[in-house]
C-alpha cells in the first residue's frame, strides 16, 4: 500500500498525519459491507432514514472549529468560506430529512383496474425505491459539502442506500473527521452496519475496485471531465453496466447586452470579477467566458474587469497538481492566434501553490476557429470574447458545448430580443441566470446543478437539490396484487398520508 498525506496549500508543507491506499481486500469488504446493510436499509420507511439524517447533521455540527480548522490547513480555503460550508452540509442533510418525513419522493402511482374502457386495464401501482450500495467520490474544491458528507453522500442515504465513499486525498483528515462523525450518528440510531464506509487512496486502483465491485449499483462524482469519464467508462464496461452521476467540467458562459453594459458597466464588471475569483475560481459554477459587445461600453468594460483582475494578489489553489495544470493549460490557451492577455498569465512566485488571477482576451471569430478555448480552466482564470453583433453572439452559443449554468444579462426592454440567445443556451445548460452570477448553488426543491455532456453524464439528474434523491431509486410497479403485499405507499386508503397520483389525479384523499 502507498502512504500519502496532504499539503497545506499556503507552505506547501506536508500534514502531520499520514495516510494509506485502502486494499483491494478493504475495498471489498467495505462494499461487502454495505450489501449486507441494504438487505435491512431496503426495508426501511423514508422516516426511519429521517432520524439517522438528523442525527448525522448533529455530529457534523458537533465537530465545529476542528473540522473548520483542519479544512483550512489542508485547502487554504479560509476559516469564513468553511464556516459556511459546514453549515451548509449539516443544511442538506437536515432538508433530506424533511424530503423523508414527507414521503412523496417514492412518487406513487395509482391506477384502479377498470373494465368499462375500451381497452379494460389491470390494477397498477408504482412507486420508486432504492437501487442499492452507492459508491461516491469526493470533490477537492469542497471539502464537506461535496466531499464525505456531501450531497451525494445526504441524497443516497435518504434513499435508503448504503454509501461507500472514496476520500479526496487533498484532504484526508477533513474526511476522516467527518467520516467518523457519520459513523456516530449511525451507531446511536441503529443504522445498519456498513450503511457509510470511508475509505483513503491516491492510486486509480481503489476507484477502479470500488467501481466495479459487483455489488455497487451506482456512482456519485464531482470533479474533472477526465475523471468522471474515466468512471463511466469503467462502469459501462462492466458486466451489468451501472449509472455514473458525474458532475464535471462547465465553462458558464456569461453573456451580455450593450444596454445591459450602458446601464450597470460597472456592477456587471465587480459582480463578473467576484463570481469568477470566489474561491480562488474553484468553483464548478464560475463563469470562464464572458461574452461582450464590441464599441465603446464594451472597451470600458473589459478595461475595467482586467483592472480589477490585475490588482489582485495571487491566491493559493487546493493542490500542486491544479496550480501547474492550470499554469500548462494558460500557456497553451495563449499560443492559439488572436489571443490577447490582459492580466496574470505568469507563475506566481514564494511559498504554496499561489498562481495569479488571469484574464485573456479573443476576437468572436478567433473564439470560434479555436474550440479549446472553450475548455474549462480550473482557477482563476477567464477569457472576454468580443462580438461584433447578436447575430455573432447568437452563433457563439449555437456552438458551446454543454455547461452547468448561463448567464444573461439584459434590460427588460429587450427580453424578446434576446429569446433567441436564451432558448440556444437552454439546449446547453441546465441552469439560467438572468441579471445574476452563477457562483452560489442554493439546496432547494428547484435547484438544477448538472447539464448536458461534458458538464455531467447524465442530463436528466441534478447533483444539487432535493431533487438529487431520484440518482439512486428505481421504479417497480405492481399489477394486480394483493394489498398485504404492497407496501404502505401503494395501498389503499393511503396509510402515509403522502401525495399520491391516483387515476390520474394528485391526491393525499385517504379514501382514493
Amino acid at each position: 500500500m502507498s502512504a500519502f498525506t496532504s499539503f497545506n496549500p499556503r507552505t506547501g508543507e506536508p500534514g502531520a498525519a499520514t495516510f494509506e491506499d485502502a486494499s483491494g481486500e478493504q475495498v471489498e469488504a467495505a462494499v461487502a459491507a454495505a450489501e449486507r446493510a441494504f438487505t435491512r436499509s431496503r426495508h426501511f420507511e423514508p422516516a426511519d432514514m429521517a432520524i439517522v439524517l438528523r442525527a448525522v447533521a448533529e455530529e457534523l455540527d458537533a465537530l465545529g472549529d476542528r473540522v473548520i480548522e483542519t479544512a483550512d490547513r489542508e485547502t487554504g480555503l479560509g476559516r469564513p468560506r468553511l464556516a459556511g460550508e459546514l453549515g451548509r452540509t449539516t443544511g442538506q442533510f437536515r432538508a433530506f430529512a424533511e424530503v423523508c418525513d414527507e414521503g412523496s419522493f417514492v412518487e406513487a402511482v395509482i391506477d384502479h383496474a377498470r373494465a368499462d374502457v375500451q381497452l379494460a386495464r389491470p390494477d397498477l401501482r408504482r412507486m420508486l425505491f432504492p437501487l442499492g450500495p452507492v459508491a461516491v467520490f469526493g470533490a477537492s474544491n469542497f471539502p464537506m459539502a461535496f466531499s464525505v458528507p456531501g450531497g451525494d453522500t445526504a441524497s443516497a442515504l435518504a434513499a435508503r442506500c448504503p454509501v461507500v465513499v472514496k476520500a479526496h486525498p487533498s484532504h484526508p483528515e477533513t474526511s476522516q473527521l467527518c467520516g467518523d462523525a457519520i459513523l456516530r450518528a449511525l451507531e446511536r440510531t441503529d443504522a445498519p452496519e456498513g450503511m457509510f464506509s470511508l475509505v483513503h487512496g491516491r492510486s486509480k486502483e481503489v476507484g477502479e475496485t470500488l467501481v466495479t465491485a459487483p455489488a455497487i449499483r451506482a456512482v456519485g462524482f464531482t470533479g474533472s471531465l477526465r475523471g468522471g469519464r474515466a468512471l463511466y467508462d469503467l462502469a459501462a464496461r462492466r458486466p451489468d453496466p451501472i449509472p455514473v452521476y458525474a458532475e464535471m467540467g462547465s465553462v458558464n458562459p456569461f453573456f451580455v447586452t450593450e444596454r445591459a453594459l450602458d446601464a450597470r458597466l460597472d456592477s456587471i464588471a465587480e459582480g463578473f470579477v467576484g463570481s469568477m475569483t470566489q474561491g480562488i475560481g474553484q468553483f464548478c459554477t464560475k463563469p470562464g467566458l464572458a461574452f461582450i459587445p464590441e464599441g465603446e461600453h464594451g472597451r470600458r468594460w473589459t478595461e475595467l474587469v482586467a483592472s480589477k483582475v490585475e490588482q489582485m494578489e495571487s491566491a493559493c489553489l487546493l493542490n500542486a497538481q491544479i496550480r501547474d495544470a492550470l499554469a500548462d493549460q494558460v500557456e497553451r490557451t495563449r499560443r492559439f492566434p488572436g489571443v490577447e492577455l490582459l492580466a496574470g498569465g505568469a507563475s506566481a512566485s514564494g511559498p504554496g501553490f499561489a498562481y495569479p488571477a488571469t484574464l485573456l482576451a479573443v476576437e468572436a471569430s478567433a473564439f470560434l476557429a479555436a474550440p479549446e478555448l472553450a475548455e474549462e480552466h480550473f482557477g482563476p482564470f477567464g477569457v472576454i470574447v468580443r462580438c461584433e453583433s447578436a447575430g455573432q453572439m447568437l452563433e457563439v452559443g449555437r456552438r458551446l458545448r454543454g455547461n452547468l449554468t448561463a448567464t444573461v444579462h439584459a434590460e427588460a426592454s429587450e427580453a424578446q430580443n434576446v429569446r433567441p440567445l436564451v432558448e440556444e443556451l437552454r439546449e446547453k445548460v441546465g441552469r439560467l441566470i438572468w441579471n445574476g452570477y452563477p457562483t452560489g448553488v442554493a439546496v432547494t426543491h428547484a435547484m438544477m446543478h448538472g447539464g448536458p455532456y461534458p458538464a455531467s453524464t447524465v442530463a436528466l439528474h441534478t447533483s444539487v437539490g432535493t431533487a438529487a434523491i431520484k440518482r439512486w431509486l428505481r421504479p417497480v410497479a405492481y399489477q394486480s396484487y394483493p394489498a398485504e403485499l404492497l407496501p404502505p405507499a401503494l395501498r389503499d386508503g393511503n396509510p402515509l398520508r403522502i401525495m399520491r397520483l391516483v387515476d390520474g389525479e394528485w391526491t393525499r384523499d385517504p379514501t382514493r
